[in-house]
């Protein structure tokens, strides 16, 4: 019929779907025909005429071509939020990974290249949806089974799996309807600036006044605006972009888990800001790995007396003991403050136990943790700093002190960080000046400094070190207000050190050991008419604070249109897959079968509701069950009746066949393949909408 109908050969090559093993062209369903016959062309429709003078050529017969799907397999993790698919379409693959995140089941996840030896790629197990098999050569590139160029990792942790499920099947669908997707314009980021060490050198050339009658200040939002040398309209546009990212993490879903797109932003525009867990890395964590590039970039080691001492201040868990401690031939002797996790009332600053010291750090003969007179690490208290001082110089004093302390506290009034940090800062110069031999080193973590409260600080650090600068190395994050003042060359105790020291002591028992929450601010050490006076110094200050305030701000914007950039991909192409790739209708039998709420099913439910369903054809309700399949199949043939062109012959064979139907169960199974003596036409009464569900896959 197809040779007459169509002007076609008598020998037709079908797709490969179609032709598959143990499969009998009686068993081949006229929907298949159809769909099959749709590709075939027709005589209704005019062949292109052939040029002048070109002898025109009999068309032979071309099925439609069959394209494979994108997807080989998946793998998914429930417990870890992970899963590895496997691509054979190349474009799908560079697509995926240059946009790098995606929206699956209302999800953000990130894609990235799966870098896993051949070997090691899962194959397809009871945890892994199949997609169709490669059954043509011609798809399969020499090398790679079912024709998988490469695979992709796509994660969004487990923590998110609990709340909202992303289903193996939304995974296979999404990458599927991603073949001939249009590619979006600006997927390759471009950063606003290169990734570089800032250096900014500090001076001053003579004796300042001391304020040495402290008290208690207000710590709020005027103190940084009214500032002696940052610009305010470059203060007000910094607050601006974080308040519009921060509005990009409490801007409900979905999707589910927006910020990681604010996250991947980052990476991406600046790869090496805050980059944490790299490979090969020879720390323990970030702090390490911007110690090792300071005291690169600084040469914070070089020229250190073998066997020096140095104090790791406020460094818990003491990944800067450690990298100091790997220079085995300076022979470093460590001493350790920090505050305890455990110590503290309920008004005193609290410290988590992941910030407690390496169990391997205190094991080391060379390296000592000491707690202040009250054994709480609590540098603020009245007489630690005094006892940990003592403690070194019984010890002969130290030649390095290196300081890291900071916090987080979720109370802190937002943009005021670094007011409320300036008595730790304060009391970090005082320690360093305090246990220090002539000649030694300090470096200090501080934030933003616009204040003329930090300022004071700044300058004083000035006056006791010959070389003094603030650095921002390039693995502190960028769009962050982390910094660090390096100095070298203390001065020892002269008179103006010891004067410095004394003002120092004023303004840090002042505080009377109160926690930063219940006293933040105390009045500048260096009263503002003397910090004016510096007009050295407070050139380098201004040029400091509004560089870094401008180069926070580009960044803090450039990952704002970065993150809504990547969003707005991610939606599109989530909703051409969703367009390319419609979720299959359920069949009539799968609404009684369907799994719980929350629980995906995959081919492992299948094959059990299958079982299931074969077990039941005894049961009470197996009638029940083979009647409602009846009524479907028999409305099916009714509906599908004048499409089939099936004589009265065909109709009439039909009627008296329509008692026997497959059950429920085995009709969700093995197409084609029946039992019992009606096989041959158990396979018409098939419902159309598992007919076609199969054929597409």
């Amino acid at each position: 019929s197809c040779k007459e109908l169509h002007g076609g050969p008598s020998s037709l090559q079908l797709p490969p779907l179609l032709l598959r093993s143990g499969t009998s062209p009686l068993q081949m369903n006229f929907l298949s025909l159809q769909s099959f016959l749709d590709g075939v062309p027709s005589q209704a429709v005019e062949p292109p005429r052939p040029a002048a003078g070109v002898q025109a050529e009999t068309p032979a017969f071309a099925p439609r071509s069959f394209r494979l799907p994108a997807v080989v397999s998946v793998r998914k993790s429930t417990s870890k939020g992970c899963a590895v698919v496997l691509l054979r379409d190349i474009d799908v693959l560079e697509r995926s990974v240059q946009q790098r995140v995606a929206v699956v089941d209302r999800v953000c996840v990130e894609v990235k290249r799966h870098s896993r030896k051949e070997r090691d790629v899962p194959e397809d197990s009871g945890e892994t949806t199949p997609t169709t098999a490669c059954s043509s050569r011609e798809a399969s590139p020499a090398g790679s089974p079912d024709g998988a160029v490469g695979g992709v990792f796509v994660a969004w942790g487990h923590r998110v799996e609990r709340r909202m499920p992303v289903s193996e099947e939304g995974l296979e669908a999404y990458f599927n309807g991603l073949v001939d997707a249009p590619v979006p314009p600006n997927l390759v980021p471009q950063p606003p600036f290169q990734e570089l060490l800032q250096r900014f050198p500090l001076s001053s050339r003579g004796p300042v006044a001391l304020n040495m009658m402290p008290k208690q200040d207000l710590a709020d939002a005027a103190q940084l605006l009214e500032s002696p040398h940052a610009d305010q309209e470059l203060i007000k546009a910094l607050w601006q972009a974080k308040d519009t990212l921060d509005s990009l993490w409490a801007k409900p879903p979905p999707p589910m888990g927006r910020n990681l797109c604010q996250r991947v932003a980052r990476d991406q525009l600046f790869p090496h800001s805050g980059k944490e867990g790299r490979e090969g890395r020879e720390h323990e964590n970030r702090a390490g790995e911007k110690l090792a590039e300071l005291a690169a970039a600084a040469g914070l080691l070089e020229g250190l007396p073998r066997g020096a001492s140095f104090l790791d201040l406020c460094g818990g868990p003491g990944a800067w003991s450690q990298c100091l401690l790997a220079r085995r031939d300076l022979a470093l002797r460590g001493f350790g403050f920090t505050l305890r996790s455990s110590a503290g009332g309920a008004q005193d600053w609290q410290a988590e136990e992941k910030d407690d010291w390496y169990p391997e750090l205190l094991a080391q003969p060379n390296w000592q943790a000491l707690w202040g007179a009250d054994g709480t690490g609590d540098l603020l208290k009245p007489g630690n700093l005094e006892h940990c001082a003592g403690r070194l110089w019984k010890a002969g004093g130290a030649f390095l002190c290196v300081a890291d302390g900071g916090f987080s506290d979720q109370a802190i009034p937002a943009n005021l960080l670094e007011l409320y940090f300036y008595r730790l800062l304060l009391a970090e110069l005082l320690m360093a000046a305090s246990c220090l031999q002539p000649g030694g080193r300090f470096i200090c973590k501080l934030y933003s400094a616009y204040s003329s409260h930090t300022a004071g600080l700044l300058l004083l650090a000035a006056r006791l070190f010959e070389s003094v600068a603030v650095v921002k190395p390039k693995s502190s994050r960028v769009a962050g207000p982390e910094r660090y003042l390096v100095a070298f060359g203390f001065h020892g105790q002269t008179a103006e050190a010891a004067g410095i020291t004394a003002a120092l002591t004023c303004s840090h028992r002042q505080g009377g050991g109160a926690g930063v929450l219940q006293l933040p601010l105390l009045s500048p050490v260096v009263p503002p008419e003397a910090l004016a006076a510096e007009e050295e110094f407070m050139q380098g200050l201004r040029s400091m604070a509004n560089g870094l305030c401008k180069r926070q701000t580009l960044a803090l914007t450039s990952i704002l249109e970065r993150a809504e950039l990547l969003e707005e991909v991610a939606l599109e192409a989530a909703a051409h897959s969703a367009a390319a790739s419609p979720a299959p209708q359920p069949e009539p039998w799968k609404a009684e079968a369907s799994p719980a709420p929350g629980r995906q099913s995959d081919d492992r439910d299948l094959r059990r509701r299958e079982r299931r369903g074969r077990q039941a054809r005894g049961g009470p309700r197996a009638q029940e069950r083979r009647d409602q399949a009846e009524r479907a199949s028999a409305q099916a043939w009714g509906n599908q009746r004048p499409q089939r062109g099936a004589g009265r012959q065909q109709r009439r064979q039909a009627g008296a066949e329509k008692g026997v139907v497959q059950d429920a169960g085995a009709a969700k199974g093995k197409w084609g393949k029946q039992k019992g003596s009606s096989a041959r036409n158990e396979g018409f009464l098939l419902d159309l909408g598992e007919q076609e569900a199969k054929i597409e896959r």
